[in-house]
């Protein structure tokens, strides 16, 4: 009777232990390969839940009822094989991870806890293009409270990493920080550089288009030489629209055929309008500015840093500008139908810095551009990047907003 309680009891623990092992599968290939495979069932995907890797480094909240029936969840530590972009430096170990899933229909949010979150530095989380095989920066948000760097991925998988680069190591070519009460300059980079402006063309556009005290109330037609390319107002020849939607689809959408027809509403011929253009420029003392049309589309549209940004500090003082230029999206009425125009500039808006006017260009030979205004309770400063690298000209204004206001 012993030996077989004895034999029944070490049966009834080696099945225990191998329950126990099946269960518990996951943990021991994470003890080993530094990886952490989670599955979610459908109970606890209703109510959501964050996934950490085992060393905290990264963190993937799963929203509530984001998924159904059940999620498998793995994020691993990684060894990096492709070379980072030249200046780039990291700041977090290399991780991947991945949503065993077929359909994802919202982007992935990944975090990364910073302990030297610095306001001087700028913070980019880069994904690996697979197939590419290059790394490559995504729209990042800094939340300095609490330390977190985060990103949107609509990748269910990928190798990620934070990398940063020091304020004064732009990718743009020229920049410049303006304190925007005294005009002093905070911060430069090639100021006086010339190069296309792309869309920020718009800027003097407006500023020619408010001397004339035009009415905005008035209805203009579009007509055929307004459709000059580019991004476009989904409007056709014979339609009217409001000059006031026509304004704030330049500002907003940086539409190219609004703004031909703002500048034709001015009564002007084209040659006389950027006639004014110019005039305006000299008047102001720019001497390195020049426009040949009003939309950006011209790589003959030149200024350098430190004369856009003096455009920029007078536009900006217009509540109209302040106005157009900030709102996130606005609704253009024709006849019976409706367009929803996005801001340009958009990605700004969602962080935590309070935007008082901002302006974005980009065309092949220009990079890609962007003007900013933004202040607190102590002063508001323009930051300004001409020729970033793609999606740079949002993460460089940003940071050097954040750094120096």
């Amino acid at each position: 009777m012993d030996i077989r309680k004895t034999i029944l009891w070490l049966s009834l623990f080696m099945l225990l232990f191998g329950l126990y092992q099946a269960a518990n599968a996951d943990e021991v290939e994470a003890a080993v390969l530094d990886t952490k495979i989670i599955t979610l069932d459908q109970k606890t995907l209703l109510k959501g839940f964050t996934v950490k890797s085992n060393d905290g480094g990264l963190i993937v909240p799963i929203p509530a009822k984001q998924f159904s029936n059940k999620l498998t969840v793995k994020l691993s530590r990684v060894d990096n094989t492709v070379a980072l972009p030249v200046g780039e430096k990291t700041v977090t170990a290399f991780y991947e991870y991945d949503l065993r899933t077929n359909k994802l229909d919202k982007p992935v949010l990944i975090t990364f806890p910073m302990n030297d979150v610095d306001i001087g530095l700028a913070k980019t989380i880069y994904y690996l293009d697979e197939t590419k095989q290059i790394w490559l920066p995504v729209a990042t948000t800094i939340n300095y409270a609490s330390s977190q760097v985060s990103a949107k991925l609509s990748f269910p998988r990928a190798k990620v990493v934070v990398v940063r680069r020091d304020a004064e190591e732009l990718t743009a070519q020229s920049a410049i920080v303006l304190d925007k009460t005294s005009g002093k300059i905070i911060f430069e980079k090639n100021i006086d550089e010339v190069r296309p402006l792309a869309s920020l063309t718009k800027l003097m556009t407006t500023l020619v288009f408010l001397d004339k005290k035009v009415d905005l109330n008035q209805m203009i037609t579009m007509k055929k030489e307004d459709f000059v390319g580019g991004a476009t107002l989904w409007v056709k020849v014979g339609d009217k629209v409001k000059l006031k939607d026509l304004f704030y689809a330049m500002l907003v959408g940086s539409c190219n055929n609004a703004t031909m027809a703002v500048a034709r509403s001015t009564g002007m011929t084209m040659d006389e309008f950027v006639q004014e253009m110019n005039n305006k420029a000299w008047s102001m003392g720019l001497k390195n500015t020049r426009f040949v049309e009003p939309t950006g589309l011209s790589e003959k549209n030149v200024s350098t840093a430190k004369e856009m940004a003096m455009i920029a500090q007078t536009v900006f003082k217009n509540p109209q500008v302040r106005e157009a230029s900030t709102t996130q999206w606005y609704k253009v009425v024709v006849g019976k139908s409706a367009y929803w125009v996005k801001n340009t500039s958009l990605k700004l808006f969602q962080r935590d810095i309070v935007i008082a006017g901002s302006k974005t260009g980009w065309t092949d030979e220009a990079g890609y551009n962007l003007v900013t205004q933004a202040g607190n309770k102590n002063h508001d400063v323009i930051a300004l990047v001409l020729g970033a690298k793609i999606r740079m000209n949002y993460e460089e204004v940003y940071n050097l907003l954040k750094k120096y206001l």
